[in-house]
């Protein structure tokens, strides 16, 4: 069986029993899968449930990629238009992420794995394009901080999220909203020139004429 077919069976089985399989044999005999075939692809339960983060993230940036307005968005307005198709496919899935075990998981935040693996070269490039462009200042910092400073706001987006996902209502999607938009415009504010480097580069263009 595919990787496909398998993640594909997973995600039936937590949307049929509203919570992940607890045993390899129990979801072994909801696919109708041997073991040896199982253990030819994944090495574990919690390893599919990954793979389907990483794929859904993948998913939803190949979308964004092959949209004309989100080719034309400024690096800011491409962060927070992420953001924005992340929680909204995670709201279209919300039976499914919500009853898994990785947001229980503090090893899918504070570990390594590929789904962060993915998250961060996505960043990564739009810090980077950005300082190419002017649009970021480069402050002399590794981007590695500025990732790790994104991906905590994600991931605090990300529990909260789980928390309002369980009491839906218009309420709580505005508040998502709001969190969202204030948590990237601060990220970015974090990145973008402003009134202190601007009164830096008149004192420097002052000095240059001496």
């Amino acid at each position: 069986m595919k990787k496909n077919k398998i993640r594909k069976k997973y995600y039936q089985y937590v949307m049929e029993h509203m919570a992940p399989p607890t045993k390899l044999k129990t979801f072994l005999d909801f696919a109708d899968l041997q073991k040896e075939d199982f253990y030819e692809k994944y090495n574990s339960l919690r390893q599919v449930e990954l793979d389907i983060w990483k794929k859904s993230l993948k998913d939803v940036l190949s979308h964004l990629a092959n949209t004309e307005d989100f080719l034309a968005y400024n690096q800011r307005n491409k962060g927070l238009a992420f953001m924005f198709s992340w929680f909204e496919f995670m709201n279209s899935n919300q039976d499914f992420f919500r009853n898994c075990k990785t947001l229980r998981s503090p090893h899918f935040i504070y570990g390594s794995n590929d789904f962060k693996k993915v998250l961060k070269a996505f960043i990564k490039k739009i810090i980077k394009t950005g300082v190419a462009s002017q649009e970021f200042k480069e402050r002399g910092l590794d981007p590695k901080y500025m990732c790790e400073m994104f991906m905590g706001l994600f991931f605090m987006n990300l529990r909260k999220w789980q928390t309002c996902s369980k009491k839906k209502s218009k309420k709580q999607d505005d508040f998502m909203d709001a969190l969202t938009e204030k948590s990237m415009i601060f990220f970015f504010d974090s990145l973008a020139p402003n009134l202190f480097d601007t009164f830096i580069d008149l004192m420097k263009h002052q000095r240059s004429r001496k």
